[in-house]
């Protein structure tokens, strides 16, 4: 009977020390999620649905206001979005692995996109009224709001309710304007695109207050040395904490960025970002008080107990779960290498030492080598779009400022944008850096060809507008001179000065034309073209600067010729291709466009007698950003759109050339739609 007590009685102790451990134990994990929002119980790593999903979604889309520094705000000065939360949405996107696109806006159509699902996460204030439009993500950090009045006002205002019969200047759509129609509706409000434009309304004395985030206020108001016409009531009207919205349709991104929240609380990223843009009257990251400081010595009292209960009967089952949580753990980092291998963008890791730690598949294929080719090895060595980016300057700085850096630069004829991000090891010390090369050439060119686009249309308008002004004069030459040569027909000094009036105003009536039809918008429409006439008028724009540099031109070709094709396209290879050959001639030479048809081809040659293209050139010429000539003489553009312009036409071009006997640039395109060889 005694053994069989004892036996019950180390039974229920032992079951009794259990429950009581695994009570401790839950009451650590809901201490700690209910005060600092991480779930210890739940992985951090994202599940494979949701690793589907970010994959299948593409970029997250980031669109919030466009001025509210130093939270985030348009830098007009490089044309870069900036701030507190840009810092922490590009770390964001580090954790989860998935690329952030950054989009300032007016608040209020940010609100509007969100809403929409066009955009994908905001940060903002949580509300009623917001919750019927979009979903929130845990807590990112606290912000309070505090009101600013005139200078007049301070001695009047303590609170709003001062502000009473009054006006004041909103930022539309901002919490702090949703706040007072609900608490405070006998106060008037105007609303403004922005909190700047609403502190400038009040130091004008247009309205006498404006209510706004703290730190925007104090940041706008040191800016444009508004202190001695606004001064802000000190006690804080609310503070709230900032979450992440998204649009309802969008359930899943949720716990998503919840996974990214919780990773950043717990390197501290946060603080990272608030030392680098320090001066902000309140921190946005809570600092530690007494009650924290409790709160965690309980956690640690409890940790404590709960280990030297469960120590002994437990040895076997954390055996068991540290090699469960060890397997979970290898899955993770292996799905984080397959996150890292499936960027399209290249991603490179290094140590202290400049060594390669890990390189993504995508960077291996551009490189052509093998991941065991370069582990281990120096970058310079072995990688060579880095000889020339100087990117140790890039590391030191963002190892100096502990944080990412980002700057443009080029290799060859790409351009990159090199993100360069100190990574923490298990010591909680920056002990290598992520970089993070995306190539942008295809946005630089979009954006050039965008912006001759624009040109193109200036100069239409601009031709119009002179052809109208100039023709009317050139009549009235015309009509007087009729005029003159019927009264005095029989002087031929007259007769011969009239002759030369009547040419003078006809060249310049074809110098009209051509200048309307050169700027002419035709789009991709295709239409019926007269070939000898169309290179003779983009000749003829050219023909002052040949005439210049003593340069001839031939057009050989049919006068007759027509066919069918897309003027604009053919308008922007042959001004390319006589522009260059013009540069390559300088002076003294001669210059010969032929074209012609054979069965259902359109050929086209243009043949100059200029310097040449060496044999190291002639397989780089057509790339974009390449160019021989001289610094401010060319982009390196101009052969890039012809062979885009041809194979848009889905045709074909070659270059014969020696060095000192000039070029034969060859083109074909084939033609659909029939070709007509007649006289007019």
């Amino acid at each position: 009977m005694k053994i069989g007590h004892k036996f019950l009685s180390n039974t229920i102790n032992k079951i009794i020390t259990v429950i009581t451990g695994v009570i401790l134990i839950s009451a650590v994990f809901i201490y700690i999620d209910s005060i600092y929002g991480i779930n210890i119980n739940k992985s951090n790593a994202l599940t494979k649905e949701e690793v589907e999903w970010l994959k299948n979604h593409g970029p997250l889309i980031y669109a919030a206001d466009r001025n509210a520094p130093p939270l985030r705000y348009l830098d007009v000065s490089d044309g870069q979005y900036k701030g507190v939360l840009i810092d922490y949405a590009n770390f964001l996107s580090i954790e989860l692995g998935t690329k952030i696109e950054l989009y300032p806006m007016l608040w209020e159509d940010a609100l509007k996109s969100l809403s929409k699902g066009e955009t994908d996460m905001c940060d903002m204030f949580i509300s009623e009224e917001r919750g019927k439009h979009y979903l929130f993500t845990k807590p990112i950090y606290t912000l309070r709001s505090v009101i600013a009045v005139n200078k007049k006002l301070e001695d009047e205002v303590d609170s709003l309710k001062d502000l009473a019969g009054r006006t004041m200047a909103m930022q539309k759509g901002d919490y702090a304007s949703e706040y007072l129609k609900k608490n405070y509706p006998n106060i008037k409000q105007i609303y403004v695109a922005d909190l700047e434009e609403a502190l400038f309304l009040v130091a004008q004395g247009n309205v006498d207050a404006t209510l706004g985030d703290e730190p925007v206020m104090v940041f706008q108001m040191d800016k444009n040395r508004l202190d001695n016409k606004v001064s802000i009531i000190e006690k804080p009207i609310y503070e709230e904490q900032v979450v992440f919205a998204v649009p309802k349709s969008k359930p899943q991104l949720v716990s998503i960025l919840n996974k990214g929240i919780d990773s950043l609380n717990r390197k501290n990223a946060l603080e990272m970002i608030q030392r680098k843009w320090f001066g902000i009257s309140t921190p946005i990251v809570k600092v530690m008080s007494f009650e924290d400081i409790k709160g965690y010595m309980l956690i640690g009292m409890i940790i404590v107990m709960a280990v030297i209960l469960l120590m002994t009967l437990w040895n076997k089952s954390l055996k068991k779960q540290i090699k469960l949580r060890t397997k979970e753990l290898e899955s993770s980092r292996n799905e984080l290498q397959t996150v890292f291998d499936g960027m399209a963008e290249y991603m490179l890791v290094l140590d202290g030492n400049r060594s390669i730690r890990n390189i993504n598949k995508a960077f291996l294929t551009a490189l052509g080598k093998d991941k065991s080719e370069i582990m281990g090895r120096n970058y310079k060595e072995c990688i060579d779009i880095f000889s020339n980016m100087e990117l140790d300057e890039l590391m030191d700085e963002a190892l100096k400022k502990g944080t990412h850096v980002v700057e443009e630069k080029q290799f060859k004829s790409y351009i990159f944008q090199i993100s360069v991000t100190p990574l923490k090891d298990t010591n909680d010390e920056i002990g290598s850096v992520l970089i993070f090369l995306n190539d942008v050439t295809n946005e630089k060119i979009s954006n050039n060809k965008l912006l001759q686009a624009n040109k193109m249309v200036a100069i239409g308008e601009l031709a119009a507008g002179i052809a109208h002004e100039i023709r009317n004069p050139l009549g009235i030459i015309r009509n007087h001179s009729y005029i003159l040569r019927m009264y005095n027909g029989e002087n031929q000094t007259i007769k011969s000065s009239l002759n030369y009036i009547d040419q003078a105003v006809e060249r310049a009536r074809k110098i009209i034309d051509n200048l309307l039809n050169f700027s002419r918008i035709s789009g991709e429409r295709e239409e019926e073209t007269n070939v000898y006439k169309f290179i003779e008028n983009i000749l003829e724009l050219q023909g002052k600067i040949m005439q210049k540099n003593n340069i001839n031109y031939e057009i050989d070709c049919k006068q007759e010729l027509r066919i069918v094709i897309n003027q604009e396209s053919l308008k922007h290879i042959l001004i390319n291709l006589i522009s260059n050959a013009i540069d390559a001639i300088d002076e003294n030479g001669k210059i010969v466009v032929k074209a012609q048809v054979e069965e259902d081809k359109f050929l086209l040659e243009c043949i100059d007698t200029g310097v040449g293209i060496s044999k190291e050139d002639l397989d780089r010429i057509f790339n974009p950003f390449y160019t021989t000539k001289a610094p401010g003489k060319g982009t390196g553009l101009g052969l890039y759109i012809v062979y885009n312009e041809v194979k848009k036409l889905k045709g074909d071009i070659s270059v014969e050339s020696q060095v000192g006997k000039g070029a034969r640039f060859s083109i074909m395109i084939p033609i659909n739609k029939g070709v007509k060889d007649y006289e007019e």
